[in-house]
């Protein structure tokens, strides 16, 4: 079972034309928390703490006049066993991604 969660960050509407998505795969059904952060390119910035279950996406959506610039992810397996991948996408490409095996884990993966 897919299960989708999204997070929209938009400023002064939302006719974007930059979408990030944060995709958590790996192991199905392992839990993990951790948390995420959204730098706008007017400086401006927006942080959510996430818990989750593996398959999860989550998504940050820039506008016309102020874009999405970095995006930063930092995640951690709240179980010995499983992998935990993290991949940040940029309008449908793979821009950061990493993973981790050990026992309790953390993933940091984060955009230039």
């Amino acid at each position: 079972m897919l299960v989708l969660g999204v997070i929209a960050f938009c400023i002064t509407g939302c006719d974007g034309n930059s979408v990030f998505i944060i995709k958590v795969s790996g192991t199905t059904g392992l839990e993990f928390s951790g948390s995420f952060l959204v730098v706008m390119s007017n400086g401006q910035s927006a942080s959510e703490s996430i818990n989750g279950t593996v398959p999860e996406e989550y998504g940050a959506t820039g506008t016309n006049r102020i874009t999405v610039s970095m995006v930063s992810v930092e995640l951690q397996k709240q179980t010995e066993q499983g992998t935990l991948k993290v991949e940040i996408l940029k309008d449908n490409e793979t821009v950061a991604s990493s993973e981790t095996t050990a026992a309790y884990g953390v993933v940091s993966v984060a955009t230039e």
